[in-house]
C-alpha cells in the first residue's frame, strides 16, 4: 500500500514538471544556456598627448603650427638680423648679396627680383621669409612647391627694429620661449648701443652716401645710432635722405664720411663739393654708409670707427684713413 502512494507522488511530480516546462528550468538561477562567458572590461586610461605651449603661434600675420624646420630668407638685412640672434640653425638658403659674416656657407636663392627657382626647389624650405614682395607668377610657382612665403615690413627706426626682432624670436622659438629670447636679445642690442656711445663734447660730421646730395638725414634710423654713438649729424634737420639744394651754401662739416665707392678725387672735382672745408683739408673718409641702414650688430662696428676718426680719446674703434686717391696727393 505505501509502495502504491510513492508511485502516485512519483507520477504526479513527473506531471507537474510537464506542465511547466522549459520556463521552470530557465528560471532555475543556476542555469545557464551553452553561451560563452564574456571576458571583463577592462578600461584603458585616455592617453592625453602633452600641450607644447609654444606652438602654435601667430606671427607675421600668420599662424605657425610647429617650429620651423627648414627657413629661407630673401633679403640680406633679414638674414643678418636673424644671424646677430644666433638663430641660423634652421636657416637653409639665405639672399644673394648677404654681408654678414659667414653667409657664403648658406646656399643663395638669389634675390627677390631674380630668385634661383632650382635652388629653392633643392633647398625645400617650408618659409621664405622677405622684406620684399615676389611678383605674383613667382609668388604662384614658389606657393605650388608647398613653401609659405611671408611678407615682413622692414625696420625704418629703432623701436620698429626692437619690435622686429620679438617678431623673429616668436617665429623660431615659439610663443612662451619666443617672448622671453625676443626680450633677452633686445636688453643685449641696447646695452651694446649704449656700450659705444661717446660722452665727450660732440664734433659734427656729414655722412654721403652718393652725389650730389644724398646723405644721411634726420628721421632715419641711421640718424638713430648717430645720436645714441655721440656724433652730430650736419643735416640732421633735414628729411628724405637729401640735404636741400637751396641751403647748400650753409652746408660745410669739417669732417665728410662717404660711402665706399666714393673717394676724395670725386669730391674734389665735383663742383658742389670742391670748396668745402674737409674736401680741402683731406678731412674726408670712407666708411660702409650702407649698413648703418641696418641698425644691425655690424652696423655698431661702423660706429665705433667713425667715432674713434672723430674722437682722439675714443679707442674702442679703428680710426679711418683718408679715402684717397686724391689729384693733389696718391696713396
Amino acid at each position: 500500500m505505501k509502495i502504491k502512494k510513492i508511485v502516485s507522488f512519483f507520477l504526479a511530480g513527473i506531471m507537474l514538471l510537464s506542465f511547466s516546462g522549459c520556463e521552470f528550468i530557465e528560471n532555475l538561477p543556476f542555469f545557464t544556456k551553452d553561451e560563452p562567458d564574456e571576458p571583463p572590461v577592462i578600461e584603458t586610461p585616455e592617453v592625453i598627448e602633452p600641450v607644447d605651449p609654444n606652438w602654435p603661434v601667430s606671427v607675421f600675420g600668420t599662424e605657425i603650427e610647429k617650429a620651423p624646420e627648414k627657413v629661407a630668407v630673401a633679403s640680406p638685412a633679414l638674414a643678418e638680423y636673424i644671424y646677430d640672434m644666433d638663430l641660423m640653425e634652421n636657416v637653409v638658403a639665405v639672399s644673394e648679396f648677404c654681408g654678414f659674416a659667414g653667409a657664403i656657407s648658406y646656399p643663395s636663392i638669389g634675390s627677390v627680383r631674380l630668385p634661383d627657382m632650382e635652388a629653392i626647389k633643392e633647398a625645400e624650405p617650408e618659409y621664405i621669409l622677405t622684406f620684399s614682395a615676389y611678383e605674383e607668377s613667382l609668388l604662384i610657382e614658389i606657393q605650388q612647391m608647398n613653401i609659405t612665403v611671408i611678407n615682413i615690413e622692414a625696420p625704418e627706426s629703432l623701436d620698429e627694429l626692437r619690435a622686429l626682432y620679438k617678431e623673429i624670436a616668436l617665429f623660431f622659438k615659439g610663443a612662451v620661449d619666443g617672448v622671453s629670447f625676443g626680450e633677452d636679445y633686445v636688453s643685449e642690442y641696447d646695452s651694446a648701443l649704449s656700450a659705444i656711445a661717446y660722452s665727450g663734447e660732440q664734433k659734427t660730421a656729414a655722412f654721403i652716401r652718393a652725389l650730389d646730395y644724398m646723405m644721411i638725414t634726420g628721421g632715419t634710423m641711421e640718424q638713430e645710432l648717430l645720436s645714441a654713438a655721440g656724433i652730430k649729424n650736419a643735416a640732421e634737420a633735414y628729411s628724405g635722405y637729401t640735404f636741400p639744394e637751396e641751403n647748400w651754401k650753409e652746408f660745410d662739416p669739417a669732417v665728410l664720411f662717404v660711402n665706399t665707392d666714393l673717394h676724395l678725387i670725386d669730391l674734389e672735382t665735383n663742383d658742389l663739393y670742391k670748396k668745402k672745408t674737409a674736401v680741402k683739408g683731406d678731412k674726408v673718409y670712407n666708411a660702409d654708409i650702407d649698413v648703418l641702414a641696418l641698425g644691425s650688430m655690424r652696423s655698431f662696428d661702423i660706429l665705433k670707427n667713425l667715432l674713434a676718426t672723430l674722437y682722439e680719446d675714443y679707442t674702442g674703434g679703428t680710426v679711418l684713413e683718408p679715402a684717397y686717391p686724391s689729384m693733389y696727393k696718391q696713396q
